[in-house]
């Protein structure tokens, strides 16, 4: 199944806005529900369920900020079948209601943009309060030359798909390096974004075009303390999940807290 997990991942983007089950997409490549869900889980980092309600997620976005459609029509056309299913996984996944959402991006974006002016503010994000363990991992990023980004996010995640606050995270500006510091003995995954510098409050919103790298295998604490990971930002690959994470909102919510 490794071999042909592009093949699965590009499949279910093309068929997500359908009323597809996972069973029918795992007979679709002759393998049982079962099977196929184990085996994806374990070769992706997450759930084909996960998978496919983020795919939709995703779309609504799009639905709500760039062409500007209605709650309703956002949450149909992305192929939920109910109004109330789409706003719980929506609020899930990017930490408020698709109302919210929509009536909050240019408030959230100029926000965000205080922060980008502050060329040398350490803004690290830890989920819960900072743990007492004493596990360190040091990043490096690599950008494709000629590139200027404005902010690149790194954080160490629960899951490979970003559809969830990190457990610890930073926001880079001038830096291409960041150590975190306390992460909790656990399994994450190292992912990172970048958004290039633009006038344009969606793209901090809209993340499916954006620069995205990761570490090539999920990290162990303690036993990956103290490594140093690079990470080289690339363009996105169709079979790629996709960022929902709320980066504006993580921006603003932490630089609030640093200031309390």
């Amino acid at each position: 199944m490794k071999e042909i997990i592009p093949n699965i991942l590009v499949h279910m983007k093309d068929r997500a806005f359908e009323e597809v089950t996972i069973e029918e997409i795992a007979a679709h490549f002759g393998y049982s529900k079962f099977h196929f869900s184990r085996e994806f889980k374990k070769l992706t980092g997450f759930s084909a369920a996960d998978y496919l309600s983020s795919l939709k997620i995703e779309h609504a976005k799009q639905e709500l900020l760039q062409n500007k459609r209605s709650i309703t029509d956002s949450s149909f056309d992305s192929g939920f079948s109910s109004l109330g299913t789409f706003s719980t996984a929506f609020a899930k996944k990017t930490g408020m209601s698709p109302r919210e959402y929509k009536n909050q991006v240019e408030s959230l974006y100029h926000l965000a943009k205080k922060y980008d002016d502050q060329k040398d503010a350490a803004n690290y994000y830890v989920q819960k309060k900072p743990s007492e363990d004493n596990n360190q991992l040091s990043v490096t990023i690599h950008y494709p030359e000629d590139y200027k980004a404005s902010i690149t996010f790194v954080g160490l995640f629960n899951s490979s798909i970003p559809n969830h606050k990190p457990i610890v995270g930073t926001a880079l500006i001038t830096q291409s390096s960041h150590t975190f510091i306390h992460i909790p003995d656990g399994q994450y995954y190292l992912l990172a974004c970048s958004i290039e510098k633009t006038r344009n409050p969606l793209r901090y919103f809209i993340l499916d075009d954006c620069l995205r790298g990761k570490a090539d295998y999920p990290l162990r604490f303690p036993k990956d303390s103290m490594k140093q990971i690079d990470v080289y930002l690339r363009e996105p690959l169709p079979e790629d999940p996709p960022i929902l994470i709320n980066l504006p909102k993580l921006l603003v919510d932490t630089f609030h807290l640093r200031n309390r």
